[in-house]
């Protein structure tokens, strides 16, 4: 369930897809099956990245770590996965490439954050 304030801005399915809210300037949930995940604008520029080369690399499937939490994405899987976070970005504002500064994948530190609660 999204906040209200936020727009989904990005979808695969109805399972996996990127919703953006204001709060703290930004902020990104990317729902991919069970999990969801709280970038900032950065942090969504840093994985698209991190994404884009493994899969440059030939790497069809594997895992992508946020913090302590892997995203795993099987064949066929990552180029969507890329694809969402790349349309998911607000175009011409595309921050720079930068190490992660907020990332969590659980519901007490959006509360703080955006005011949601998935918990």
């Amino acid at each position: 369930m999204e906040p209200e304030h936020a727009e989904v801005v990005a979808r695969l399915s109805e399972g996996r897809y990127l919703a953006r809210c204001s709060c703290n300037g930004g902020t990104y949930h990317l729902h991919w099956d069970a999990a969801t995940f709280r970038l900032t604008p950065e942090g969504l520029t840093f994985l698209a990245q991190v994404l884009e080369d493994l899969l440059a690399q030939g790497n069809e499937e594997g895992a992508v770590w946020l913090g302590s939490v892997g995203l795993r994405f099987r064949k066929g899987e990552g180029w969507g996965l890329l694809r969402l976070l790349r349309q998911g970005l607000l175009p011409g504002k595309e921050p720079p490439r930068g190490l992660l500064r907020h990332l969590n994948g659980g519901g007490k530190r959006c509360r703080r954050v955006c005011g949601w609660w998935d918990g």
